[in-house]
């Protein structure tokens, strides 16, 4: 419930709450919130509650009402709003009602009925219950909402911008009758309109028109003529007489700030035209791909500023100690190829190669070990520094496991906790595979100058299943075989 609070005065601390009775403040020994104060009007102001707002209202006082230091005459209050009337301060609070507060107003029937005027709803069949249920009442289906909801589950489901245009292209198509569709992108800048998804019953020329994209990215209009060649506004287009364009519907991809393209919808058959119906849901479509466009850049400008502060970290890890130049990134690719060739999903690969990447992320705090120090120890303290720095910023658990596990042994000889076996987390078994096959690599043998990598990969070989998981010692020299262990990540890029 909202309340006003006496901040200053004699009554300092005092609260009253604001129900549907009317507040009022003054020097009048009558007033709700008696105010002494010489600069203070017999009756100065009154708060009232009109639903769930709140207002102050100055009753013509002398030396006027405050609300921020703001005069006002009547002014909507807001929660933490502070009120000044003469040289009292006033404090109006508005928290949100509880969970349990909610639940309380709310009241469900005990016992219900339902009549033949209930209409139920189907929306998606891939949802609905097993078994068979009586209907309520009349039991309707709804194309266009069954579109809209599958353009939904798309936009959920899709990480990749084109795979997600090219489907939500193709619902959009299927459910007009189209003959074709296209999804144009304007440039930012140009205004250019690009095609980025395509989609044709039968392979040939794209019918388009520019006349009709043009207007509607100008207008922020969707359109719908069932003839362009008859239609004035464009007939005289060459586009439109040349391309033999007919029925079309060109709906704008609406992004909060701007327009960013439109959707391009064609068919040839007259004599099955698109109606308003199709205008309707192809712009229903077109809204919530553009509303989709515009989260993924948002998702995707995120992305680029967490590399960028990955990459950061990385370099100066580097910076401290030469010999480490390259290494972070070389263990990312392996590892993520190793991911890659056991089938693991994408979204783990990613957090694999990740992990792999800040994998001695620690070293930034600790200096290069002296010559003769005890490296094991070394590297078990940069461990755990590694641990402590990523714990405390955001977005980082999920790959947690992966650094702090990676130097554990199948046999149960690693560190920090000595885990064996399948008590090792997979992320981290595999982090730890591709970080030795680099050192070994890199900085084994004779005179730290580096072993084969074939060799690296026999000796691995042997180990598999006594020091190293054995499927992952597996993915890796099936990765060399196929010439993915040495390709570079792609799904970091910017």
């Amino acid at each position: 419930m909202p309340q006003v609070k006496l901040m200053s005065g004699e009554h300092k601390g005092k609260v009253f709450d604001i129900n549907d009775a009317i507040i009022t403040l003054g020097r009048d020994d009558a007033s709700t919130i008696q105010i002494l104060d010489h600069g203070v009007s017999r009756g100065h102001a009154e708060i009232y509650r009109v639903g769930e707002m709140s207002f102050i209202r100055d009753l013509k006082s002398t030396n006027g009402t405050f609300v921020n230091d703001q005069k006002v005459n009547e002014e909507i209050l807001h929660h933490l709003d502070q009120v000044r009337i003469g040289s009292t301060i006033l404090l109006y609070e508005d928290h949100p009602a509880s969970l349990e507060e909610v639940q309380r107003q709310v009241d469900f029937e005990a016992r219900e009925e339902f009549g033949t005027s209930t209409i139920e709803l189907k929306l998606d069949r891939k949802l609905e219950l097993k078994e068979k249920i009586a209907a309520l009442g009349l039991e309707q289906e709804s194309a266009n909402l069954t579109t809209i909801y599958e353009v939904a589950r798309i936009i959920h489901a899709e990480r990749d911008l084109s795979a997600l245009l090219a489907k939500i292209l193709e619902v959009a198509v299927t459910a007009t009758k189209a003959d074709a569709g296209y999804v144009f992108i304007a440039e930012r800048g140009s205004g250019k309109l690009s095609p980025r998804a395509t989609w044709q019953k039968e392979k040939g020329e794209a019918k388009v028109s520019r006349t009709i994209a043009k207007r509607v990215m100008q207008y922020s209009r969707s359109l719908l003529t069932s003839d362009a060649q008859l239609d004035s506004r464009f007939a005289a287009s060459s586009s439109v007489v040349l391309k033999h364009i007919r029925s079309v519907i060109c709906a704008p991809l609406v992004a909060p700030d701007r327009i960013l393209g439109v959707m391009y919808l064609h068919s040839s058959k007259l004599q099955e035209s698109f109606q308003i119906g199709d205008l309707e849901l192809a712009t229903a479509v077109a809204i919530q791909t553009g509303m989709a466009i515009s989260s993924h850049a948002a998702s995707e400008r995120v992305r680029r500023t967490f590399m960028s502060t990955i990459k950061t970290l990385i370099a100066a890890m580097e910076l401290r100690d030469p010999k480490e130049q390259g290494h972070s990134e070389r263990v990312g690719n392996y590892a993520a190829a190793i991911a890659t060739t056991m089938g693991l999903p994408r979204p783990e690969v990613q957090k694999i190669a990740l992990a792999a990447l800040l994998n001695d992320i620690g070293k930034i705090a600790l200096p290069p070990a002296p010559p003769g120090a005890d490296s094991g120890k070394h590297r078990e303290e940069a461990v755990g520094l590694g641990v402590k720095l990523l714990s405390k910023m955001v977005g980082f658990d999920d790959i947690m496991p992966g650094i702090k596990y990676s130097h554990e042994r199948a046999d149960g000889s690693g560190y920090p906790e000595g885990l064996k076996g399948d008590a090792i987390p997979m992320m981290a078994r595999i982090v730890g595979v591709a970080t030795v096959f680099d050192n070994l690599c890199t900085y084994g043998g004779a005179g730290g100058a580096g072993i084969a990598v074939k060799d690296v990969i026999v000796d691995l070989a042997k180990q598999g299943g006594k020091l190293y998981d054995d499927a992952v010692v597996k993915a890796l020299m099936l990765s060399h075989k196929s010439g993915s262990l040495f390709q570079p990540m792609t799904f970091f890029e910017d």
